[in-house]
């Protein structure tokens, strides 16, 4: 028979016995997580967060097909071969985005079920809703308008 949980059962968590069976290290990083620059403004803001102390985490901007991703140091990958193995992809856009870029690479991670998020940036003036309806389908959680911030806070939040 088991014991009801009183109310004041929480006092036995911080107990030297119970203590014993917390974790005592960090939590690992993520696996791998891809944040991608959908355009000229966005690259900006994501070089500022490359510069951070990441796990996993590798920073891109894409070609306008979206068949491409380069690193930051401008070497050029497939991006295919990039995400492939990734748990996550971060799409980050301004009124700049490239469509077929955020089509390409958005059909990639469906294919493979990672999981994406997208951050809509405001640089100039309201969003347009051709750079919302570009970039909605392809990612499960939208912060609109998102900023810098918004991205750190994202990053740390996923372990990346």
């Amino acid at each position: 028979m088991s014991k009801p949980i009183m109310v004041s059962s929480h006092v036995l968590a911080t107990t030297a016995k119970e203590a014993s069976f917390r974790l005592d290290y960090p939590l690992a990083f993520a696996r791998s997580t891809r944040v991608i620059a959908f355009d000229d403004a966005a690259e900006a803001v994501v070089r500022r967060i490359a510069d951070n102390p990441w796990g996993q985490a590798q920073f891109y901007t894409v070609s306008d097909t979206g068949v491409e991703l380069f690193t930051l140091d401008g070497e050029t990958r497939l991006m295919e071969a990039e995400i492939e193995h990734s748990d996550s992809i971060i799409f980050v856009a301004t009124n700049g985005i490239k469509p077929d870029a955020t089509w390409a690479v958005g059909k990639a991670a469906w294919e493979r079920s990672i999981m994406t998020a997208g951050l809509l940036m405001l640089n100039e003036g309201d969003l347009e809703s051709s750079t919302l309806a570009a970039i909605r389908p392809h990612c499960r959680i939208l912060l609109v308008p998102a900023d810098e911030d918004d991205l750190f806070q994202l990053l740390v939040a996923i372990r990346a």
